[in-house]
């Protein structure tokens, strides 16, 4: 299994990783603390020194891995429809996002921002960093001309910490779009390489 083959594998984990969470959130208004960490330390890993650095680890991707694993090896049929809806929107708002230099400018410097709000309070989970974070999605990627449509309990997603939350996941779906898409990934691999991504995600899982 080639380097780049396990970096687009755990790439694409990350969006599934997203996608799923959104969907936890949006339906239950639930979230454990460390996934919300773990998503914002690759948010703000705004200078890794290597590409496992982004993530923290194999076992930050944990869930990702697993979901990724079920949707490939049932092709589609194992994850709810949202989930499955959610990741390839990422996926599609990343690619529009790369056509807006603008937008790229605004979202790097929002993303410098947060991580001096997080160094500050020494936290990724204070109430002022997550709005930080959701502040970047909202004045960058929400000013694209397609957006992602979350569907879950309305209470909860009409709750402004909650629709931080989601926003802050969104935002980490993207960054790991951007990865999957620099590592080389496309989305006709998802067609033609499926066998092979799901063999890797559960090699991957094996290890993490």
């Amino acid at each position: 299994m080639s380097t780049n083959f396990s970096h687009q594998t755990m790439a694409l984990a990350g969006i599934f990783q997203a996608a799923s969470l959104v969907d936890q959130l949006a339906t239950s208004g639930q979230l454990e603390n460390d996934q919300l960490t773990n998503a914002l330390k690759t948010v703000l890993n705004l200078d890794p020194s290597s590409f496992d650095d982004v993530f923290n680890g194999l076992s930050s991707l944990d869930h990702g891995l697993t979901v990724l694993n079920t949707a490939l090896a049932r092709n589609g049929q194992g994850i709810g429809r949202e989930v499955l809806q959610y990741a390839m929107a990422i996926i599609a708002v990343q690619a529009k996002l790369n056509k807006r230099p603008d937008l790229v400018d605004e979202l790097a410097k929002a993303l410098t921002r947060t991580a001096e709000q997080h160094r500050f309070f020494d936290s990724y989970t204070h109430e002022a960093v997550i709005g930080s974070a959701a502040s970047c999605y909202q004045n960058s990627i929400s000013q694209l001309n397609f957006r992602i449509r979350v569907t879950g309990n309305p209470t909860h997603l009409q709750n402004p910490k909650i629709a931080e939350k989601v926003r802050t996941l969104l935002l980490y779906g993207v960054r790991c779009a951007l990865l999957w898409q620099q590592s080389g990934g496309r989305r006709w691999h998802l067609m033609w390489y499926r066998e092979k991504l799901q063999r890797s995600a559960q090699a991957l899982s094996n290890v993490a």
